[in-house]
């Protein structure tokens, strides 16, 4: 990230002076509905298939906070995919929500998080009929997309409304994907500076219809500033135009040279690419395993970084991610794949190491009282016995083993052992067990 990869993809933003407003007659206000802030998301809404859309400046973060804090009441019940963002958290601790879980099943023998069953979502939602709505993310770091009609169908059968975190999906109508909101979900939260060349903080709030536009407008400026910036919200609209001219073609090339580059390294490298087949990747999300190598994924983001000059979004253990996008070149992609081709890399042998099962969540608290309740840090050796007061996310699987207001048990100080934590990595706890409520297993 960012998506325009600091090329000047827009060139109107070259001279942001001129379009650095507030709100003045003519140039509308964010939370009011006004124009002509009005009609440029109506034309973001209109590309992603969606009934509204809301422009914001916080980020997806903002979109996903606006669109629990819409769907689900103050105190009320969430059903959500534990591979969820941490602002999905700070939600649950300023709302005072209660999360229940859908773990991810792996995709491989690495861990990474791969599908949501719809039948732990239905199981979920018949065991707490109380939960308000469901939250998924797609796609995920990783690249790996959920089956959101078949999640949508479940949520509707139950009456909710099914939010999906698509922060990094605003690209995916480019490269011949439909949006969530297409696909059935009620309200998705979008970065459009993550993947699309719009600037930082960018970002919608895609909606069916279902939550009326004028809650989603009154809940917003609870997460962002009362001073949206407005060479952001341009930003936004001209990175829509851009998506439907130029962007068009400079997407689908990304996706075909994507898919080029994961048959490309499985054939001329030591490593291996993150493929196509019993769940869909994003066309543009390049993840690449280092497992059977002498390098792991971080040892190999560091080569890439220092000795070529290719910098990677994220990196595991055992796995390196890039994003691609509209931006890059053909001479970007040939840098990486000429990196990855050096004699330096060659293939060893590792023991397979049976992936342990998730450990059932026991919460014994709210988020809300282990995020605001005093906290302390432990070694991983002492955590035994104590309250979570901050997530606990190994990579893999990029999924948060503990969660604010869950019990530690031995087993999870195992499953982070075996995730090659040490005692170097402390976990945050509650100072003091709070003394009332009881202990309530997640699913």
């Amino acid at each position: 990230m960012p998506g325009h990869k600091g090329r000047p993809i827009l060139p109107e933003l070259n001279h942001p002076f001129i379009i650095d407003y507030t709100e003045i007659a003519g140039t509308g206000n964010l939370y009011a509905g006004d124009e002509p802030i009005l009609s440029a998301e109506r034309a973001a809404a209109r590309y992603y298939g969606a009934h509204d859309c809301l422009f914001l400046t916080g980020g997806s973060t903002q979109a996903l906070q606006t669109a629990i804090a819409a769907a689900v009441p103050a105190g009320g019940m969430l059903v959500v995919d534990r591979n969820c963002h941490k602002a999905a958290a700070h939600a649950m601790a300023l709302l005072d929500l209660t999360p229940v879980f859908v773990v991810p099943e792996p995709l491989d023998e690495t861990g990474l998080p791969g599908l949501l069953a719809p039948q732990a979502v239905e199981r979920a939602l018949q065991r707490t009929p109380q939960a308000a709505a469901v939250l998924v993310t797609s796609p995920n770091y990783y690249g790996v997309m959920q089956d959101i009609p078949a999640l949508a169908a479940v949520c509707h059968a139950h009456g909710v409304p099914l939010l999906v975190d698509a922060a990094h999906g605003a690209h995916l109508k480019a490269a011949g994907r439909r949006s969530p909101i297409e696909e059935g979900a009620d309200l998705a939260a979008v970065s459009t500076h993550k993947t699309l060349p719009a600037l930082g903080q960018s970002a919608l709030l895609l909606s069916s219809g279902r939550i009326p536009f004028d809650t989603l407008l009154e809940t917003a400026p609870l997460f962002g500033t009362s001073s949206p910036s407005y060479v952001l919200l341009a930003s936004i609209d001209l990175a829509r135009a851009w998506l439907e001219g130029k962007g068009a073609q400079a997407y689908a090339a990304c996706a075909r040279r994507v898919a080029a580059l994961r048959r490309e390294i499985g054939r001329e490298t030591v490593f291996s690419a993150l493929q196509e087949g019993e769940t869909t990747l994003d066309p543009c999300r390049l993840t690449i395993c280092c497992r059977g190598t002498n390098v792991t994924g971080h040892r190999l983001s560091d080569i890439l970084h220092t000795q070529f000059g290719v910098d990677a979004e994220m990196a595991d253990h055992d796995h390196v991610v890039f994003i691609c996008t509209g931006a890059d070149t053909e001479r970007d992609y040939s840098r990486l794949m000429g990196a990855l081709r050096h004699e330096q890399f060659i293939r060893r042998a590792v023991e397979a190491k049976p992936l342990r099962p998730f450990p059932k969540p026991e919460r014994v608290c709210s988020v809300r009282a282990a995020w605001f309740g005093k906290r302390k840090r432990v070694p991983l050796s002492q955590a035994a016995g104590e309250i979570c007061a901050r997530p606990v996310t190994p990579y893999p699987p990029g999924v948060p083993l503990l969660y604010p207001g869950e019990k530690i048990r031995q087993v999870h100080i195992e499953f982070l052992r075996d995730g090659w934590y040490t005692e170097h990595n402390p976990i945050d706890v509650m100072e003091q067990i709070p003394g009332k409520g009881g202990t309530m297993d997640d699913i």
